[in-house]
This record gives structure tokens, C-alpha cells and sequence, in this order.
């Protein structure tokens, strides 16, 4: 039983020290690569993946835009297809608006969300 248990303490010990080792690998590689370790709040967090998800819808709406750009150029005078282009347009068009607006509305409402934690005003 008392070689079980000083396998088992010998383990454990093992396994913490494997962590740091890794740990400092990791640390090592990011220090390496100039990457940012700074452990951030879930405010900061969260207005990251927003920032990036509105990136991502803005190129989308783009794309549909440069696709209906494409169509009427291709569509050589067929008003059936000059429709549909100016459909894809006028839609990526309002898209990308939207996109705007909501950001406009989300970075309002997290600046006062922060200046009311943090108690100070919103600038």
C-alpha cells in the first residue's frame, strides 16, 4: 500500500512539474513570436469576438456587392439580370448599413457599460 502511495505522490509531483515545463514553453515560444500573454477581463473578451464577427459580416456584405457588381457587368443588357444585380447591390448595400449601425450601438452601449463599472465618465 506505501508503494502505491508514494507512486501516486510521485506521480502527482511529476505532473506538476511537466505543467510548468510546458508553461514555460509556451511562455518561451509567445515571447519568441512578440505575441500578448496579458490575461484580459471578459468585457475585453467579449468586445474582441464582436469586433471580429462585425469584420466578418462587413466582408460578407462586400462580397455580395462586388457579386452584384459582377453580374451587371456580365449581364449584357438583359434587364432580367440587370434586376437581379441591382438586387444583390441594393441588398449588401443595406447589410453593410446595418452592420454600421449595430456597431455604432454595440460600442455605446459597452462604453457605458465600462464607465459605469468603472466609475468614471464615457468618453
Amino acid at each position: 500500500m506505501m508503494f502505491l502511495m508514494s507512486l501516486l505522490a510521485f506521480q502527482i509531483s511529476f505532473a506538476a512539474e511537466g505543467a510548468n515545463l510546458v508553461k514555460t514553453g509556451l511562455e518561451q515560444s509567445a515571447k519568441a513570436g512578440e505575441l500578448d500573454t496579458e490575461q484580459t477581463d471578459l468585457p475585453t473578451i467579449a468586445g474582441s469576438a464582436i469586433n471580429y464577427l462585425f469584420g466578418i459580416l462587413g466582408v460578407i456584405f462586400l462580397t455580395i456587392v462586388l457579386v452584384g457588381g459582377y453580374l451587371w457587368m456580365t449581364a449584357g443588357g438583359n434587364e432580367e439580370k440587370v434586376g437581379k444585380a441591382k438586387g444583390f447591390i441594393i441588398n449588401g448595400i443595406n447589410g453593410m448599413i446595418v452592420i454600421f449601425l449595430a456597431y455604432a450601438l454595440v460600442y455605446v452601449i459597452m462604453a457605458s457599460l465600462g464607465g459605469a463599472i468603472s466609475g468614471r465618465p464615457v468618453s
